[in-house]
């Protein structure tokens, strides 16, 4: 009788919640990379408008607000939530909408988007776990 006492308990323990690789790996580098390239807009955009003439000062500091609020986004997602998962969202399809804008071209826009592909695909099977 204990025995199958032992066994519902187990059945009874929530799932264990778990990130993954992917997930994982990415939150990391957006937790590093956000910061420094948040830095490099606000200290540098004169250098980033000579790159790219159609930017605008205020295109680099846009994209310097950007990059803070996807450090914020970041650990939204670590913490599950999805409003974070959703700000990922809005803000891929912002970088690629000024991508374009900017004359990076289809495929480097769309290179802008594979951050967006990772989370969708790293947390569908986990939606369960954001509130």
């Amino acid at each position: 009788m204990q025995e199958a006492s032992a066994i519902n308990k187990e059945h009874d323990k929530p799932p264990q919640i778990t990130r993954g690789f992917w997930l994982t790996a990415l939150l990391i580098l957006m937790f590093i990379a956000n910061p420094l390239t948040a830095f490099a807009y606000f200290t540098s955009p004169d250098v980033i408008v000579s790159v790219h003439p159609k930017a605008t000062i205020g295109i680099v500091y846009f994209f310097g607000v950007m990059s803070t609020i996807n450090f914020a986004i970041a650990v939204g997602i670590w913490c599950w939530k999805k409003w974070a998962v959703y700000g990922m969202y809005l803000s891929v399809a912002i970088a690629f909408v000024i991508n374009i804008y900017l004359g990076v071209g289809i495929l480097g826009a769309l290179f802008g988007l594979v951050g967006g592909l990772v989370i969708f695909l790293t947390t569908r099977n986990r939606w369960q776990w954001f509130n």
